[in-house]
């Protein structure tokens, strides 16, 4: 009996753990979703202007706004497959056995309402605006951390399996 209380307080402290973590995340996604243009549009190219440095010689307008580019496509896809991976984690942490479908399929609802209401709430920001692009790709990021989790999830029971 003492064994499965610690067991069953070591699982209740997992999951709180991994529910603060996600909130965590979520927060810091909000914070930089909810930045002002000027700010995060200054952020982004002085950033892009260092990488260009490193890359090119000399760099111009057009190689700089490339780099920018791809820093703003990174961030949205790294940033969702992040949340992607943590949402998963957390759903298969909660929900066991047969309903771990149900946990992933939440994640996912998760992921999307997440993605969407970021991008769409921008609006709203002074120098922000809504892109449907930028929805596609934090929804591409998420899928792909979810992916990741549950391929992960499977190996591990494969691994399992082929060590016993």
């Amino acid at each position: 009996m003492k064994k499965h209380n610690q067991n069953l307080f070591l699982e209740c402290a997992v999951i709180f753990a991994s529910i603060i973590g996600l909130m965590l995340l979520v927060y810091f996604v909000m914070i930089l979703s909810f930045q002002d243009g000027d700010t995060s549009t200054s952020e982004t190219m002085n950033l892009a202007v260092m990488i260009a440095q490193r890359i090119y010689e000399n760099p111009t307008e057009t190689e700089i706004k490339a780099v920018s580019l791809m820093i703003r496509y990174g961030a949205h896809l790294g940033l969702f497959f992040i949340v992607g991976l943590v949402t998963t984690f957390v759903s298969m942490v909660i929900f066991r056995r047969y309903y771990r479908i149900l946990g992933v399929i939440g994640s996912g609802f998760i992921c999307y309402i997440l993605a969407y209401y970021t991008e769409y709430y921008k609006q709203y920001i002074d120098g922000r605006h809504f892109q449907m692009e930028d929805v596609a790709l934090n929804w591409y990021g998420s899928v792909a951390g979810i992916a990741c989790m549950i391929i992960s999830y499977f190996m591990n029971r494969i691994l399992v399996k082929l060590s016993s």
